[in-house]
C-alpha cells in the first residue's frame, strides 16, 4: 500500500485548516511543539480511514540533546512524522521511511498503540482535537 500520498495530504489539509485557526491551540503552532497531537490525528486518520491497525506511537529523547523529545508514528519499521520540519536538523517535511535515519537521533523511551477516539487525554482537550480533525477531513476532501 502506498502510504505517502495520502500522508502528505493530511499535512497538507493541517495546514489548509489551520488558517482559520484551530481549537485546540497548540494545532496553531503546526509543525511547531504540536508533535504528539498531530500523531495522534494522523493515527486516528490512518486507522479510520486507511485501514492500518499495527500502528505505534513512539516517544523518543534525542541522544545528543537530552532535554529534546519527539513523538511520531511507526507502522512495523517505517517510521512516519509529519512534524520533523520544527528541528532544525531536516527540512524535509514528511516521512515515510523505513528505520529513518533522521529518527535514528532519537532513544526510544515510549511506545504505544494510538486511541483513536483520543481517550488518553481529558474531556476538553478530546473535544476541541475531535472538533479540529473533523475541520481537517474537510480540508482534505477538497484537495
Amino acid at each position: 500500500m502506498e502510504l505517502l500520498q495520502p500522508i502528505v495530504l493530511f499535512r497538507k489539509a493541517i495546514l489548509k485548516a489551520k488558517v482559520d485557526g484551530f481549537q485546540f491551540d497548540s494545532l496553531d503552532l503546526f509543525p511547531l511543539n504540536c508533535c504528539e497531537f498531530s500523531s495522534n490525528l494522523l493515527a486516528k486518520f490512518l486507522i479510520e480511514k486507511i485501514g492500518l491497525s499495527s500502528l505505534e506511537i513512539v516517544t523518543g529523547e534525542n541522544r545528543y540533546k537530552k532535554s529534546q523529545r519527539h513523538v511520531w508514528l511507526r507502522l512495523d519499521e517505517t517510521d512516519i512524522d509529519i512534524t520533523a520540519n520544527q528541528f532544525s536538523s531536516t527540512d524535509k517535511t514528511v516521512f515515510v521511511e523505513v528505520r529513518s535515519q533522521w529518527h535514528q537521533r532519537f532513544k526510544i523511551i515510549n511506545v504505544e498503540k494510538p486511541h483513536p477516539q483520543l481517550m488518553q487525554l481529558n474531556k476538553e482537550a478530546r473535544s476541541a482535537l475531535l472538533h479540529d480533525y473533523k475541520k481537517i477531513l474537510n480540508c482534505l476532501a477538497h484537495l
